[in-house]
């Protein structure tokens, strides 16, 4: 397809004045995906910059556009190019958005690439890119609009990273509303509800766990909470026990797990008795952490990491 650029044929007449801030927060409030948009420019090297000026154009013939503004230094490079590749970013490439973004520095230093049409550099792991022909150029007020053909394309089933006021964010799929409990004022469209839910289930398995190598889920708090905090006192124990479990401990767990060795009594003049894990106190800790672990591994199973680290974030502030 050959490259064409449309020109203004009559001039373009005054808009009325806007407030450029708020008409940027105003297209700010529109949530879009986040691009890497590459080529290459005089003597082979390798250029590339995060755009989210991005939008499929056709299916037959499959076409793409993005924009970009006429002061880049860019401009140039991406006008005379033959070819361009657009790169569709994963939610955990947050980081790699901001360096494609950044100034002064090697936006390619130490990445692995592949290589597109006439040499253009493809960036690895994205959710999906296309490599494309310049197709047409149009002039778009302070940004010209690039329409290339999709010449080859990939695509993965990773979540996308999404740019949303000002502001990066993930996506958060809509949950479907199932069917009420008719037992239970609570419904799944309330908050406790979800909470509650998951908080049981993901208990349930690490107490299937701890029964399987004969642990109490008292024992497995007591020995948690000291290995986080070694030199508690009794009534320290319990309190903390309360705060995490919603229910305190009987300090006959703390006698039973210092009579089997794993706790040990240390006096102090200044504080009430101290206790502290023995050697093989802090042997039966790692071996509650590695059941901890595998248990979040079940749990997380079906969720990818970018919905791991959302989930960890709300719970944070939901909490706080």
């Amino acid at each position: 397809m050959t490259t064409h650029t449309a020109t203004q044929t009559e001039p373009a007449k005054a808009g009325p004045a806007f407030d450029g801030r708020a008409l940027r927060d105003a297209f700010g409030s529109f949530a879009t995906g986040v691009t890497i948009v590459t080529t290459t420019g005089p003597g082979g090297v390798d250029i590339g910059l995060t755009a989210n000026s991005f939008s499929s154009v056709s299916l037959d013939p499959p076409m793409v556009l993005w924009s970009l503004a006429r002061t880049s230094l860019n401009m140039d490079a991406f006008r005379n190019s033959g070819h361009f590749a657009v790169h569709i970013l994963s939610a955990d490439q947050e980081a790699l958005s901001g360096r494609f973004a950044s100034k002064g520095i090697d936006r390619f230093e130490g990445l692995a690439l592949d290589r597109g049409p006439d040499g253009i550099p493809m960036l690895k792991e994205c959710m999906a890119r296309f490599a494309c022909k310049l197709a047409y150029q149009y002039e778009g007020g302070d940004h010209v609009i690039f329409v290339g053909e999709i010449v080859d394309f990939s695509h993965s089933a990773r979540k996308p990273l999404v740019f949303h006021g000002g502001r990066y964010g993930m996506l958060l799929p809509k949950q479907p509303v199932t069917s009420v409990d008719e037992f239970s004022n609570l419904t799944p469209d309330d908050l406790l509800y979800q909470v509650s839910n998951a908080y049981f289930q993901t208990r349930q398995t690490v107490i299937e766990k701890l029964e399987s190598r004969q642990w109490t889920a008292e024992e497995y708090a007591v020995l948690s909470i000291i290995g986080r905090e070694d030199g508690l006192c009794v009534p320290e124990i319990v309190a903390r026990s309360e705060k995490v479990r919603g229910q305190g401990i009987s300090s006959a767990i703390v006698q039973q797990l210092i009579e089997r060795g794993l706790l040990h009594e240390v006096d102090s003049s200044d504080r009430p008795v101290a206790i502290r894990l023995t050697p093989e106190g802090r042997l039966a800790v790692l071996e509650l952490i590695a059941i901890r672990k595998s248990s979040e591994a079940d749990v997380q199973g079906n969720l990818d990491p970018s919905e791991v680290q959302l989930l960890k974030h709300l719970l944070a502030r939901l909490a706080a």
